[in-house]
């Protein structure tokens, strides 16, 4: 269900199923407040699993690592420096077997993984702490210098967030202004603010921290290398704002692209090229 709210491209015309909501979630949450959270919690924290049962191509060596969240898949191929991939939300690491292909064959190794609550991790429900969790948790199994991160979507937001030093980072298709959007798509379905709040604010003290410390364009400054690739027709994370980002930072080049959106833009050939440039540029 989460999915159907975040990447949604309908009109903002209000249905009756709007209205209904928001008489529910505000009933509920005034008479039965912690029963409201857990259920706004279970639809607006499950993302839709991808590709569970697909079989991990052969040429993947496959891994489960063992977390306090839960087990995370690992995949991994390849020999030379490190670069992990990083999804986004409702994503998988199948999306990437393509692009990991790319980069191997220009001689590097490879890694990616699931999130918690995605593909084939452990987990029922996932958030934007879970996701830098599940990262770092990645990266100290890695345990040696990771030359680059690639992320996708909210992936981005995870790795811009990591605690570990990485060489460089390549966003596509980067939400910024996260919280604005999210919080505009789900008010957007009936749910009422406060209800909202509380949510967040639940998973706030349950991880220790705070939405307002992790919004990407807080993190950049503390990255040396960082290249965008954005559709400038994405719906569902903003070009211009992406743009505008890069303009203001002088170590943030931004390749746009045209007609690919938010999710194809991940399995196109000029998009390989362009990441393989990119680290290529910087191999050692």
């Amino acid at each position: 269900m989460s999915s159907k709210i975040y990447f949604s491209d309908k009109s903002d015309a209000k249905s009756v199923r709007f209205y209904a909501m928001q008489i529910l979630s505000k009933s509920m949450h005034s008479v039965m407040p912690r029963t409201a959270q857990k259920y706004a919690k279970k639809l607006l924290m499950t993302p839709v699993r991808h590709n569970v049962k697909q079989t991990v191509p052969a040429r993947f060596k496959s891994d489960v690592l063992a977390s306090k969240l839960g087990p995370i898949h690992v995949i991994s191929v390849g020999e030379g420096p490190v670069v992990l991939f990083t999804h986004g939300w409702s994503g998988s690491a199948s999306q990437f077997y393509a692009l990991m292909d790319h980069v191997v064959a220009l001689g590097f190794k490879v890694v990616a993984f699931d999130h918690y609550a995605h593909g084939q991790s452990g987990g029922a429900q996932a958030n934007l702490p879970k996701f830098i969790f599940a990262l770092n948790a990645v990266l100290e199994m890695i345990a040696q210098p990771v030359k680059a991160i690639i992320s996708h979507s909210m992936g981005g937001i995870a790795a811009l967030n990591s605690n570990w030093q990485i060489e460089q980072h390549i966003l596509i298709a980067p939400p910024f202004d996260f919280y604005t959007g999210f919080r505009d798509r789900i008010l957007s379905i009936g749910i009422v603010e406060s209800l909202f709040i509380d949510v967040l604010a639940s998973i706030e003290n349950e991880h220790d921290m705070k939405f307002s410390d992790l919004l990407p364009e807080q993190q950049l400054i503390n990255h040396s290398k960082i290249t965008i690739i954005h559709d400038i027709e994405d719906k569902f994370a903003r070009h211009d704002l992406a743009y505008e980002q890069a303009q203001q930072h002088a170590h943030i080049d931004i390749y746009s692209t045209q007609g690919l959106g938010h999710g194809r833009i991940l399995n196109s050939q000029q998009v390989w090229g362009h990441v393989g440039e990119c680290l290529m540029s910087q191999k050692s």
